[in-house]
């Protein structure tokens, strides 16, 4: 199973994701209890030395600015970069260096068709109270995992927001109920713990896991981390 560390990008700077609640997010290294030279992206992933990141521009996805070329940068530094920026229209997606994350809370799904390579593309399905659908064509997140099943894709994230960052543990009922149905590699993300839920998510079928918090709070090895898979 794949480990992607997450970074959220909030005005240019690395933060703390907590909930969904945006407004409240901090600067990563007041947060977090590895010694981070500072919540400058460059330096924080240096310092990391994630083999596998998943970034999220919150900026872009909040409409405030973007951090495209930061995220750029970051594709030296990883093996494997994906990342969502509030992506909306497939144009936008085209001579990116790093596979794009297409959240349901921006993208309208049922624009897959219009995308040429959909192998290279995840599909984040964005899930706070109920699903965020920038379609709103789908009653249920079942219902998007069965269109997405129509495509050959990167992966499919099951994204709960509001266990972003509370070490939680993941949705177990609603990540096995998406292993069973989607024919795409799943990752989960929201919540992770511990390295036992690391351990759970591979012995339930999980591709790939999105960490962070459990990173910065110890509970994951760095090293574990820098192989980017268990």
């Amino acid at each position: 199973m794949k480990l992607y560390f997450v970074t959220d990008l909030l005005n240019g700077l690395v933060v703390r994701g907590m909930s969904g609640k945006r407004q409240e997010y901090k600067p990563v290294n007041l947060e977090s209890e590895l010694s981070l030279p500072s919540s400058n992206p460059i330096e924080v992933i240096e310092f990391i030395k994630p083999k596998n990141l998943y970034v999220a521009d919150l900026d872009r996805i909040m409409g405030k600015g973007d951090n495209i070329d930061t995220i750029g940068k970051l594709t030296t530094f990883v093996d494997d970069l994906i990342a969502d920026c509030g992506f909306k229209d497939p144009s936008e997606i085209k001579k990116l260096k790093f596979s794009p994350v297409l959240g349901t809370e921006t993208f309208d799904i049922r624009q897959l068709e219009r995308i040429e390579n959909p192998q290279n593309v995840v599909v984040s399905i964005d899930i706070l109270d109920s699903i965020l659908d920038a379609s709103s064509s789908f009653k249920s997140w079942l219902d998007m995992v069965d269109f997405l099943n129509s495509f050959r894709l990167k992966g499919t994230i099951i994204l709960t927001l509001k266990k972003v960052g509370t070490s939680s543990s993941l949705d177990w009922r609603l990540l096995e109920k998406a292993i069973e149905v989607s024919t795409n590699p799943v990752f989960g993300g929201g919540g992770v713990r511990s390295l036992e839920d690391v351990e759970k998510a591979k012995e339930i079928g999980c591709y790939a896991l999105l960490v962070s918090t459990a990173v910065h709070l110890g509970k994951i090895p760095l090293g574990t981390i820098q192989r980017g898979y268990l």
